[in-house]
């Protein structure tokens, strides 16, 4: 047994006000850690299970054996499970022991403390086949004659929520979910305590995606049912509002079977939310949320015969509920934005409604609008104002255009309404309009927003700007979704040109204020949207007003070095300034954008590439010495190559360390994955000129996709832009051929893999990974096609090289045409356009593939082209494939 120290002293000390005593506490319990595992394991064990320890050394104790095992980190959780399995079996047998009798202990704190350190170790233990006695031991605490003393009964029905909660289901027997499911059920009797029937309900809540088997048979579902129904009626409000949150739990995992119930659910939980307290009313209204979103899944997965219609139903009895609860505001919850309460459950659930009800709705709710929108009382002018706002997505434009044209006035004066909540919802009202009705009028009909009616609306927005920061949120949303309902392509004039430079100076004066505004968390988050308006001005803005957009783009790059040269005197100064240089840089590179889609404005661009470039690199630099932003630096970096094409090779000496070291960055994989996508832009803009930095290039991008610790949404787009490399050094790619086919083989496995297991779980990512694999082997196959079709000597060994692959390219594509993952026949689009394109590329250059093809055992890639073909054409975004279609008819010999 390993050795047993006192560290009641340091883990009472983790406690400390004072920081010195606190670090100088975790880092003796670190060191033991790090140099005797069994011995810490065992010490902090002895101190959890010591009754005579005070509370708190034990809740620290249980706190640092939980960390032992678990983390929050994929990676670290791994190594601590493969550690905790590694420990000698005797300790880890006393550890359980201790656990166990600790369910006992008569201090509550240092109870629930060990239920769940108990189902973080079961959650490894059990995938193991160890701690066999566990679940037994858990059950005997419920079943014991004379019963357990209350509190190990609460504390093991913890517990086995927990355990429900963190082990998989596969791991525990039916037997086992049985005898769980009756020892929580019994639990939640109305004749037991208070507490142990509340830990039974939660227990319950986390199994109950566990009680498939029962859900199918009737009566052993209607007594769950029945149970949990009583527990809606319980005089604890605690209890009522868990039984709730355990029916929003049911709808989700059991809609099919809910319809026998429905009837009794409607009367139970309308009666709570009319005249039970607030908690309680607003879990009874998620319940009927929870049902809206299941059902509008099934309605837009195209599963409409399966969706049961219960909203439908309810809806004429439910809205008006709803519609009192949104008049039930309570002040000073809205002012913090943590809060949910009645009043917010009932406003996310009509938008729900409305989403499913569509048309029907409008007629149903415009009579509460009109009759409380001019209220004297602000609850319900804010009530009627936030209905309107919620029923914009769902109905049709046509059942809402005529009150939308008759409530924009209306709403347009109520900004000026004397209560701030009243007008914030309307700035958030008047976005829902822009975003939902603008622009998507019928075809012929008058805009909703007029030229006429321009300079009113626009005028009251900006004024609106030097409102509280709460409020100047929702206006500088609806500002962007404005000028998004207004978008014209690349057109010559727009009805935002007038006013565009105005706008985008009263957005940016009023983000400037709201960065030196008291109101820290509001202010900033209306900065950022006061950029984001301007950001979509931009991107929407007609061609008469692209002289404006490059002043911008100068003024923001005065901006950039102007806050470079800001002395910092705190942490806080510094992660405040990277927000805003990273606001900085995203306008940068929108402004790059909008100029790139006109080659006169690209031309205009020249005279301040150096400028440019020169910012962007001192913005980097500033991010290796730890206070810059690399993410939106190297975003707008990648813009910028495509703004200046072949040309950008001159800058390569000076940002290749960069790219370098964002590939390296796997701790912070977003800035990893835009670096790779940035590299993407540099090797399709340079071409050739990336050659002398390929060595080195191609050595860390096969570490990262050979890494575990690299996160693995970066590694299709590594994939991807080895396809890249491909395409710009053309024949000297055949230098690292080898080592990158050898790689993709291996990925290529890793995806069938992933459709022998159909799992959903895993179908996004293996689309991802797919796409990654098909860019990086058309890249190298029309990189390489030139030296192969000529058949030099390097031409002709990669050709070799190439073909040798065929069979296992070949059984990737088919295993894509028989994946039924996302059920028969459905595939992703572009996948499939991407799988052909490839297989018409390897035709093309390798006299092989043809015949190979012909003779695979498995057709299944015929299905792609098939599925392709029914999909039409597909020329207007440059993915049409019906040339490789005709090539691979021709190949193979093969009619499709």
């Amino acid at each position: 047994m390993a050795t047993v120290v006192d560290l009641s002293a340091a883990l009472a000390a983790t406690f400390s006000h004072d920081a010195n005593i606190r670090q100088q506490a975790e880092q003796h319990l670190d060191q033991l850690k790090q140099t005797n595992f069994p011995s810490y394991l065992a010490s902090i064990t002895n101190e959890l299970g010591n009754e005579e320890r005070a509370d708190d050394v034990r809740q620290a104790a249980g706190l640092q054996l939980k960390n032992s095992v678990d983390a929050k980190d994929a990676a670290r959780r791994t190594d601590l499970m493969n550690k905790w399995m590694s420990t000698d079996a005797q300790l880890k047998q006393h550890i359980r022991d201790v656990l166990l009798r600790c369910l006992h202990s008569p201090k509550g704190d240092v109870r629930k403390t060990t239920a769940l350190v108990i189902a973080k170790i079961a959650g490894i233990d059990l995938q193991a086949k160890e701690w066999p006695n566990l679940i037994p031991s858990l059950l005997n605490n419920m079943g014991a004659q004379p019963p357990a003393p209350v509190g190990t009964r609460q504390a093991t029905l913890m517990t086995l929520g927990y355990i429900c909660e963190e082990v998989d289901e596969s791991l525990l027997s039916p037997e086992n979910v049985n005898m769980i499911l009756t020892a929580v059920v019994a639990g939640m009797g109305p004749g037991e305590p208070d507490e142990p029937r509340l830990a039974a309900i939660h227990a319950l809540t986390n199994a109950i995606h566990l009680a498939k088997n029962n859900f199918e048979v009737e009566n052993e579902r209607s007594y769950l049912m029945q149970v949990v129904c009583q527990g809606t009626q319980a005089t604890s409000e605690q209890m009522r509002v868990a039984a709730f949150q355990c029916l929003q739990n049911i709808a989700d995992n059991y809609y099919p079977k809910l319809q026998a119930y429905m009837t009794e659910l409607y009367g139970m939980t309308t009666k709570a939310i009319k005249e039970d307290t607030d908690e309680v009313a607003t879990q009874a209204i998620e319940f009927w949320s929870t049902v809206a979103e299941y059902e509008l899944e099934l309605l837009d997965d195209g599963k409409d015969d399966e969706c049961k219609n219960f909203i439908v139903s309810a809806a004429d009895y439910l809205l008006p509920i709803l519609l009192e609860c949104l008049t039930k505001q309570d002040e000073e919850a809205l002012e913090d934005e943590g809060t949910w309460n009645r009043a917010m459950a009932a406003g996310f659930c009509v938008k729900l409604l409305a989403r499913i009800c569509k048309d029907r709705i409008v007629p149903q709710v415009m009579p509460f609008i009109t009759a409380n929108i001019s209220s004297p009382d602000w609850h319900f002018r804010e009530a009627a104002t936030f209905a309107f706002g919620s029923i914009m997505e769902g109905p049709s434009v046509a059942s809402l255009d005529a009150y939308v044209r008759q409530g924009l006035a209306y709403l347009v004066n109520a900004l000026k309404d004397p209560h701030r909540i009243v007008r914030e919802t309307t700035a958030w009202a008047l976005g829902q309009v822009f975003e939902q009705v603008h622009g998507a009028e019928a075809e012929g009909a008058a805009p909703i927003v007029s030229k006429e009616m321009l300079p009113g609306l626009l005028n009251a927005l900006v004024e609106s700007l030097k409102d509280e920061p709460r409020v100047a949120y929702y206006v500088c949303d609806a500002i962007r979704l404005l000028a998004l309902g207004f978008n014209t392509g690349d057109a010559d004039t727009s009805p935002l040109s007038p006013f565009l430079k105005d706008l985008v100076q009263k957005l940016y004066e009023a983000a400037e204020v709201f960065r030196n505004h008291p109101s820290q968390e509001n202010s900033g988050k209306a900065q950022i949207a006061a950029y984001e308006a301007i950001n979509d001005l931009v991107r929407t803005s007609a061609r008469d007003t692209l002289e404006f957009v490059g002043t911008l783009l100068t003024v923001v790059l005065n901006a950039i070095n102007a806050n470079l040269a800001v002395q910092l005197g705190s942490q806080q100064a510094v992660e405040k300034m990277a927000t805003l240089q990273g606001q900085f840089c995203g306008m940068l590179q929108v402004c790059m954008e909008r100029l790139c889609r006109s080659e006169d404005a690209r031309a205009a661009l020249v005279p301040y590439r150096d400028q440019i470039m020169e910012t962007l690199l001192k913005v980097l630099t500033m991010t290796q010495g730890g206070a810059g932003v690399h993410e939106e630096a190297m975003l707008a970096a990648g813009t910028f190559t495509v703004a200046t094409g072949p040309d950008f090779d001159k800058y390569l000496p000076q940002f290749m360390p960069f790219i370098r070291a964002g590939l390296q960055d796997h701790t912070a994989w977003q800035v990893c994955l835009s670096t790779v996508g940035v590299l993407g832009d540099v090797c399709r803009a340079v071409s050739a000129a990336i050659w002398p930095y390929c060595d080195e290039l191609v050595s860390i991008i096969l570490a990262n996709l050979g890494s575990p610790t690299v996160h693995r949404n970066i590694k299709p787009e590594l994939l991807t832009v080895l396809g890249d490399m491909a395409l710009a050094i053309e024949g000297q790619f055949a230098k690292y051929l080898d080592a990158v086919l050898t790689i993709l083989r291996q990925a290529m496995g890793m995806s069938v893999q992933m459709v022998a297991a159909n799992d959903y779980d895993t179908y996004d990512y293996n689309n991802l990974l797919r796409r990654g694999i098909i860019d990086a082997l058309s890249g190298i196959a029309q990189g390489l096609g030139d030296d192969m079709l000529k058949s030099t000597p390097a031409g002709a060994a990669s050709r070799d090289r190439l073909t040798a692959e065929l069979p296992a390219v070949f059984a990737f594509v088919s295993s894509i045409g028989s994946d039924k993952t996302a059920g028969d026949g459905c595939y992703d689009e572009d996948v499939a356009r991407a799988a052909i394109a490839l297989l018409g590329d390897l035709c093309s250059v390798l006299p092989a593939a043809g015949p190979g093809l012909a003779q695979q055992p498995s057709k299944d890639w015929t299905l792609l082209v098939q599925y392709v073909i029914q999909c039409g054409d597909d020329s207007v975004s440059g993915n049409n494939v019906s040339w490789a279609i005709d090539l691979l008819k021709k190949a193979t010999g093969m009619n499709m």
